[in-house]
Order: structure tokens, then sequence, then C-alpha cells
């Protein structure tokens, strides 16, 4: 990017930048790259990707690049040394493999938060600059990032900390205005076509990838992924018996599979699939068919809107907004499962006999 060519070329990098955009668009991997660039030992801008340092950042082992990022619940009790090893396990993880965290059930706790401070604050051993890489940023405990506050209010001048989010507006607005922001603009549906069309898929589902990536390749992908298709027809086959003849069987079945507390990841993305359909239905209403994410659903889709109360499909999008809220406070998914139940219960058409 121009804005970090600037920063590294005129030696005026700034100690504390956040990368902002929707999920999947690249930015782990642009901080990632970042904190190679800022301690690359060749010249230039751009990080070698050969030099000692830049494959011990690859590798996650540089002393001084640290990382943090949400864990779930559970070993807070673990010494530093431990906390430093599962946080180093986690991040090989999550980078390596593009794994998404669940918004739900765990945050970055304040102890990981001055634990990283205490770090950031020694001198650097194999670098001109201390890294703190901290990832979902915006899960961090309220305490934890008042604490971040004042480091970055009164920071050293060895250290840069770079903040990754995808949800800027739920960081305290007074760590955000201390930060240079890098947000990445996501792709567009006709350069994620052009990027997919190698991938061997055929035309239904590119267009299906391309429509529900939301900008991202990585999401693209992922609908070619198994539990997005079973997920998607979970959500699907209940907004048809809910919205049809009310067959209980197919929300007992839902329950059974994602209902469960430690299915909270898998009940997020139920949640996000069903928000898309919600959309989708809303396009149909509106005449907007070459719009909808959903375009191998389209038929199924088409019966729905028969069957509920059009002005009942706003309605249930915010619903389901809340359950999104709702989940993200750590309520019970069995509990907002049976509200998105009783909602679409209450949204059937009325047929007069």
């Amino acid at each position: 990017m121009e804005q970090i060519r600037v920063w590294l070329e005129g030696d005026r990098l700034p100690h504390a930048i956040l990368v902002t955009g929707s999920e999947g668009v690249g930015k782990r991997q642009l901080a990632l790259e970042l904190a190679k660039a800022i301690n690359c030992q060749s010249v230039g801008t751009q990080a070698c990707g050969d030099c000692p340092s830049c494959r011990k950042t690859d590798s996650l082992n540089h002393p001084n690049v640290h990382l943090l990022l949400p864990l779930p619940t559970g070993g807070r009790n673990r010494s530093d040394t431990q906390t430093l090893a599962a946080l180093h396990g986690a991040a090989a993880e999550y980078l390596g493999q593009g794994t998404t965290l669940t918004r739900a059930g765990y945050n970055i706790p304040r102890d990981h938060i001055r634990l990283l401070q205490r770090e950031m604050g020694y001198a650097p051993t194999e670098a001109r600059k201390r890294i703190g890489l901290i990832f979902e940023a915006e899960s961090m405990h309220r305490v934890g990032a008042n604490s971040l506050l004042k480091t970055l209010e009164e920071p050293h001048k060895h250290a840069v900390f770079i903040l990754v989010s995808s949800h800027p507006d739920r960081l305290l607005p007074t760590i955000v205005s201390r930060c240079q922001r890098l947000p990445l603009v996501p792709l567009s549906t006709p350069e994620l076509r052009t990027l997919l069309a190698s991938s061997g898929l055929d035309e239904e589902q590119l267009e299906l990838a391309a429509r529900s990536a939301a900008g991202s390749r990585g999401r693209a992908l992922g609908t070619l992924e198994e539990d997005f298709t079973s997920t998607r027809e979970l959500a699907l086959s209940l907004v048809e018996a809910g919205l049809g003849e009310a067959k209980e069987q197919e929300y007992w079945t839902v329950q059974q599979e994602i209902g469960s507390a430690g299915e909270r990841a898998r009940f997020e993305k139920f949640l996000g699939i069903g928000a898309v359909l919600l959309r989708d239905l809303f396009l149909l209403q509106h005449g907007r068919a070459e719009h909808i994410v959903n375009v191998d659903r389209a038929g199924r889709l088409e019966r729905c809107l028969e069957r509920i109360q059009p002005e009942r499909i706003e309605a249930l999008a915010i619903e389901v907004e809340h359950a999104q809220d709702g989940l993200a406070r750590n309520v019970s998914p069995q509990l907002l499962l049976a509200h998105i139940w009783w909602q679409l219960l209450q949204s059937r058409m009325v047929i007069s006999e």
C-alpha cells in the first residue's frame, strides 16, 4: 500500500496502526507483512521474505514480534510462559489456516494485554522495533483496553502496535483516535469472479461464491466447504418449515445440531446465513432477483416468499440481528433459536378458508 511505503521511506512510522476492513479481506496477512517490512534487514520498503528477521516473523518465532488474540475460556491461571506458548499456538492456527474466531464466548483478557505491554517495554534485541500485533482487537476486555490506552498515549520509541479489527466501532473511541487507520477495501463481485475463475468451479458455484463473499476471497472459498453447505441447508429448511406446515421436527433437528453451547461458532455462521436468506427474500419481494446471493436456491426462496406476510420480512431480519447481538453477549443459542422459530411461525401467511 502507498501509505505504508510513505511511512517506511520517510522513517515516520506511527506508534499505533489500526488495520480495518470486513472479515476476510486480508487484514491479518497485511498486518504480518507490515511487521516483516518494519524489521526487514534488506534495503527497501517491502519485506524481502528471505532475511533472518523475515523468516522468524513468518514462523512466529521472532523475539521482538508479539501476538495477541482471543483465546477460549479456561486456562486463566496460566503462567506468563504458558500464556505466551498458548498464544503462539493459537496464532499459528489463526494465521496459517485462515481460522475465523467466533464473536461469542471469550475475549482478550486484561492479563494478556498487560503481559503484552510488559514485553513491549523491553528494548528490541534483534531488530529496530518491538511489534505488538493484536488480532480481533475489538475483543479486548474494557479494563485491559483502558490499560493499553495509557501505553498508546505515552509510547516507547522502539514500540509499534498493529491492531487488526473487522469491527472498529466496538473499540474504545480513545484507542481509535490514537491510531493511524489502514482501511482495506473489499473486492467487487466482478473482481472476485476473475480471481476465482481459475479455481475449477462450475458456473453456479462461481456465482454463489462471488456473491456470498462480501468482497473477500477467503469468504468466497468458504462457501465451498461442507460446513457452509450443511449449515445453509439447515437455515433454509428451518425457514421453509416455519413458513410452511410448521413442522416442529425440523426445528428440533436444528436445535440438536447447532443449539448446544459447544456449537457457538456454527450457530453464529447459521445466523449470518439466515440474515442473507432474508435479504434475498426482501430483494425478490421488490423484483430485484438479479441481486440475490443464493442464486442456486432461488426457486425455494420464491416459494418461501409466497408463504410469508410481506411486512414481516424486515421484522424477521431485525430479529436475526438481535440474535447475533445476543449471542455476542453469551445468550444461550437454544433460547435464541426458540425465539427465531416463534417469530417464523408468526410470519406465516394467513390463508382464509
